[in-house]
């Protein structure tokens, strides 16, 4: 069986069984705009398209059964900030389910809101998942027409701008990480 339709198959039937349909069909359109984007900026297909497949492979699991997945390093950051649960632990389970490139690993694992010195691939995950086409709010329809324009940085930019003033709005303090990554794409977006 080939890579793509082995990956496609474990996570199509994960969430099959799971009764939450829905979620693969998010997976599917980030699927597409990773194969896009990686396209257009010499990216493997291939490994843009493994990591959409499985960056919310671990959505809905409690942060219980996850912290038995991760890193126990990692499990004081997830609990302080437990959006990273299901990113760290379905960049576990690419590892042990499917295979060790570690640019995969990085994109599935970072995928939230992304990281300094992101690889391309990174990148791409990380606006794939804020932009498929089945995301409809305003922010995410403006990031869309910016990477349609060719402005990719500014796109990250804006989508991190977003999320971390959505979170402000309501009484949460964004993840130093994400403020260094809003800092570093003021810098680097197009205008």
């Amino acid at each position: 069986m080939q890579l793509l339709e082995k990956v496609k198959n474990l996570v199509y039937n994960k969430y099959k069984d799971s009764g939450n349909l829905k979620r693969y069909y998010h997976i599917e359109g980030v699927v597409k705009m990773a194969k896009t984007l990686a396209n257009r900026y010499g990216v493997s297909e291939t490994k843009a398209m493994v990591a959409a497949y499985m960056h919310d492979y671990h959505k809905y699991e409690s942060d219980e059964e996850l912290e038995l997945l991760i890193d126990p390093k990692d499990i004081e950051e997830c609990r302080n900030c437990p959006v990273l649960y299901h990113s760290y632990a379905s960049a576990e389970s690419y590892k042990k389910l499917i295979g060790d490139d570690i640019d995969i690993y990085n994109a599935i694992r970072n995928h939230v809101f992304g990281r300094l010195n992101m690889s391309k691939l990174e990148e791409i995950i990380l606006i794939s998942d804020y932009t498929e086409e089945g995301r409809t709010y305003p922010s995410c329809i403006e990031c869309r027409r910016l990477l349609n324009e060719g402005k990719f940085n500014k796109a990250i930019f804006e989508s991190t701008l977003y999320t971390i003033n959505l979170l402000y709005q309501k009484g949460l303090k964004p993840h130093e990480r994400q403020i260094e990554v809003l800092k570093y794409y003021e810098e680097v977006k197009e205008d």
